[in-house]
């Protein structure tokens, strides 16, 4: 039997590397379009959700749970970048970046994680940032702020003992080799970047059983960049 993952951010350009790939694996994949987008994917049996409202996603996870009787895992992809440091960053470039990056994470997780707890535990993993782990981010402040509490998120709901059997893990990748990264960046050494490809790999690690001796992971999926 096929085990249950729930993604988000399945049809960037990340995201198709890793549903591709897990679709390889033997995976049945869940994910999630914006409302008003094509819910016909290859690999993905996509539902329309707003991740940034709370109810949208609940309503979501009655129409998911409706249909599977269990998750096993969630992969949170979802997400966005932005520039600009404390000088030129206000309450909005604040609270976008929080929306797209934290409360994305925090809503979807909160929705696996009920799921979880009540049907026998499961695997979480979150997307984390290079500059807010390592620091280095001061030109990009909302985006570091936001992605620091995406790892915090991890952390605290690996110290719940309310939970039962669930694990949280952050992927943290530097500079992805995607189209649009080349196009911003076309002096750059591209073979110093990471591949999607690399990185679906490394999700695929933490949501197989060879993962399971693992505590409070985070895999620097960094290369040379």
């Amino acid at each position: 039997m096929a085990k249950n993952i729930f993604i988000t951010g399945a049809t960037g350009n990340l995201g198709s590397a890793v549903t591709g790939l897990l679709s390889e694996r033997g995976y049945q994949l869940i994910g999630t379009t914006r409302p008003g987008k094509s819910t016909k994917s290859e690999n993905v049996d996509l539902f329309e959700c707003d991740l940034t409202d709370e109810d949208s996603v609940a309503n979501c996870f009655e129409r998911i749970q409706s249909k599977y009787p269990q998750l096993h895992g969630a992969v949170l992809l979802a997400g966005g970048f932005g520039m600009g440091g404390i000088l030129d960053s206000g309450k909005e470039d604040l609270l976008k970046m929080y929306h797209l990056n934290f409360m994305t994470a925090y809503l979807t997780s909160r929705a696996c994680v009920k799921w979880m707890n009540e049907s026998g535990g499961g695997q979480i993993v979150f997307t984390g940032a290079k500059p807010a782990l390592e620091g280095g981010g001061a030109a990009l402040l909302p985006y570091a702020l936001s992605k620091s509490s995406v790892i915090e998120l991890a952390e605290l709901i690996n110290a719940d003992d309310q939970l039962k059997n669930i694990r949280a893990s952050v992927i943290v990748p530097s500079v992805i080799d995607t189209p649009p990264n080349r196009e911003s960046m076309p002096d750059a050494n591209f073979d110093d970047w990471v591949k999607p490809t690399e990185i679906a790999e490394n999700i695929d690690f933490l949501l197989s059983e060879k993962s399971s001796v693992l505590r409070d992971a985070v895999l620097k999926v960094y290369n040379n960049s």
